[in-house]
């Protein structure tokens, strides 16, 4: 699905500066990553595409040369969020329909988020989610600041 979303405010590159989920059944805000500073980008095309790499801003260096199994699982666990495909808007919602995952289960299908843009920054919400860590319900949100 290629849509033109040439004049939507979300257009653009933007670099996460926070990341915590508030869960639904507690209503406590959590960092599950255990990271204040999270890194990564969040991109949306003029032509409708999208793409997203999140993860945790403190990823482990390998203890030798290479990386092991292990220490890539250790990165791999740190990934709040890595996917790509296009996107719609609808007033503040904007839908992204995945066609590459690091979550095989969102191939093919749509994430729905909720934008909110002040100035250069720009808060994203969730629809009301299961936490892959956890299984319990939640909702993300991530901040960003506009970097073109």
């Amino acid at each position: 699905m290629k849509t033109c979303q040439q004049k939507s405010p979300v257009v653009g590159t933007w670099q996460v500066t926070s990341f915590s989920v508030l869960m639904s059944d507690t209503n406590e805000a959590l960092r599950p990553f255990g990271d204040e500073h999270p890194i990564g980008y969040l991109q949306y095309s003029p032509g409708g595409h999208m793409v997203v790499f999140v993860s945790s801003g403190t990823p482990k260096r390998a203890a030798g040369t290479a990386y092991n199994d292990a220490e890539r699982l250790d990165i791999y666990n740190g990934i709040i969020g890595a996917y790509a495909g296009t996107y719609s808007v609808e007033g503040n919602k904007v839908t992204h329909h995945i066609v590459a995952s690091w979550f095989p289960e969102w191939i093919g299908g749509d994430q729905i988020r909720y934008a909110e843009i002040e100035g250069n920054r720009l808060t994203m919400k969730t629809a009301p989610m299961k936490s892959p860590l956890d299984g319990r319900d939640g909702v993300a949100t991530l901040t960003f600041e506009r970097v073109e």
